[in-house]
């Protein structure tokens, strides 16, 4: 699994930007953590699964992987309930994590999508966890490559977890996806030392969102902080970069969009497209 090098990359580069304090890599064992967030993290949670929509927004395509319980800001007990509707995937399979608010992962397990292979279909379990008292946390799901093992596309949601107490379980309504790749196309060759990117989507910190070139093994080849032209905070919004990178030989390789947090393990959503690359 390429989850660390993939966020440690990304949120190096974006708290040198933003001179944000970096939190640290983590353990998987859960920490003590205070009970609340700090302002910037609780400004994120509620932009993790909804897309604001403006005048001038073109029509996007619908969430890739759309989590549909819970919402963003729901109380939760032990097991939570995740459900929702996913493009299809390697072997229709999807991982569940759950992550506190220190960066310490709490729980990962697998899910299938109910759909014949190659067919987008919904996704639904009951994953336990144990935390001593109310915890502020981030439930992701998303879908691995088998050729590398790297994330291919993340969703996720914040929430509360609780010992004990009243659920409160937050709706959420379908929603376009958060991150658009327009360029490079799937399966396009992308060459000379330099990927052209475009795109359109929401950036939850800063309206900064993290472009990562990656080769056959998963290695980020090319890295990239840019900003998102929203029209206001919170809002989606085109992007656009030419990002340097180095291969030595041609073969598959990935464009990763990466919406960075400050807080949990630095991932809020991620899209990608697979193409190949050449020096």
């Amino acid at each position: 699994m390429k989850i660390a090098k993939m966020m440690a990359c990304a949120l190096l580069v974006l708290l040198a930007a933003c001179n944000f304090p970096s939190p640290g890599l983590q353990s998987p064992t859960p920490t003590d953590s205070p009970t609340s967030l700090p302002p910037q993290a609780s400004a994120t949670i509620p932009l993790l699964t909804s897309s604001p929509t403006s005048p001038s927004e073109p029509t996007e395509p619908e969430e890739a992987i759309l989590i549909l319980e819970p919402g963003p800001g729901s109380r939760l007990t032990s097991p939570v309930h995740v459900a929702g509707i996913a493009d299809p995937t390697f072997e229709q399979t999807l991982i569940v994590r759950i992550v506190l608010d220190d960066g310490s992962e709490l729980t990962i397990h697998p899910l299938t999508i109910a759909a014949d292979i190659g067919q987008r279909g919904p996704f639904a379990g009951d994953i336990h966890f144990s935390v001593d008292g109310e915890r502020h946390a981030l439930i992701q799901v998303y879908d691995q490559s088998a050729r590398d093992g790297g994330i291919v596309h993340l969703a996720s949601v914040g929430v509360i977890l609780l010992l004990e107490g009243p659920e409160e379980i937050v709706s959420v309504d379908p929603h376009p996806e958060a991150i658009v790749i327009d360029q490079p196309e799937f399966g396009a060759t992308v060459s000379g030392g330099i990927a052209h990117v475009e795109g359109f989507g929401l950036a939850s910190f800063e309206g900064t969102l993290i472009i990562e070139v990656h080769d056959a093994e998963g290695n980020i080849v090319g890295l990239q902080p840019i900003i998102v032209k929203a029209p206001d905070w919170g809002f989606p919004g085109p992007f656009s970069a030419d990002v340097p990178y180095e291969v030595a030989a041609e073969g598959p390789g990935r464009i990763v969009v990466i919406d960075p947090l400050p807080v949990f393990d630095g991932l809020g959503h991620i899209s990608s497209v697979e193409i190949t690359l050449a020096p």
